[in-house]
């Protein structure tokens, strides 16, 4: 599946993740703009998916069986943007930990916003094979109460170590670790999917944003 790179990161979800609030210092801002251009640069997105029946994909939690709730079918996806990302924030952990921490978090934008597109990419196509059929927004482990451990069943049903040089770590870590694996619900009239609360999320008492009243 094909990816295209945006031309710049979503920098209201960098400053975000950096949690950074109102206008970013000047030096910042600089440093942004150097990660930016390096990741973009270093980048080589890609990703694979497969439609399988509902029944075939175990799914744990309250949420992602919400999410699902009418969908017969199944779509898996992987996205990855290459080792060589985490090869670029490496080199930067070794003679700048503030600047590695800006390009670690610029690079989770990244990969979030080339999901996005192998999320379009993906629909696009199973629209024009199937045109009565209707999808719900993506749906990753690790979101609401689904478990990472599913992450294991994802990668594997699309073959991913093979086809794009994804694989999991025995804590269900994916590496390379810019690698992000969803679920897409489809049926045979509309759906919306659902997102998780806060109250089914497994990580809200760890949670930053749930501590200040916000949500991710």
């Amino acid at each position: 599946m094909k990816i295209a790179l945006p031309e710049q990161l979503n920098r209201e979800s960098w400053l975000r993740y950096l949690q950074v609030e109102g206008e970013p210092e000047a030096r910042l801002v600089l440093q942004m703009e150097e990660a930016e251009n390096m990741l973009l640069e270093t980048a080589t997105p890609r990703g694979i998916y497969r439609v399988i029946d509902r029944q075939d994909l175990a799914t744990d939690g309250v949420s992602i069986e919400k999410h699902l709730e009418g969908c017969h079918r199944v779509a898996v996806m992987a996205v990855t943007l290459g080792s060589d990302i985490d090869a670029l924030i490496r080199r930067y952990e070794v003679k700048n930990m503030l600047m590695a921490m800006v390009t670690d978090t610029g690079a989770s934008v990244l990969a979030e916003q080339a999901a996005d597109d192998a999320e379009r990419v993906m629909k696009e196509e199973i629209k024009r094979r199937s045109p009565d059929l209707y999808c719900t927004p993506r749906f990753s482990p690790g979101y609401g109460d689904y478990p990472l451990s599913h992450q294991k069943e994802i990668l594997a049903y699309i073959d991913a170590w093979r086809k794009i040089g994804v694989t999991l770590t025995p804590g269900n870590m994916m590496v390379p670790s810019k690698s992000i694996t969803a679920i897409v619900g489809l049926a045979d009239h509309p759906v919306m999917g659902r997102l998780a609360t806060c109250g089914e999320c497994v990580l809200r008492e760890k949670c930053t944003l749930w501590r200040q009243g916000k949500h991710c």
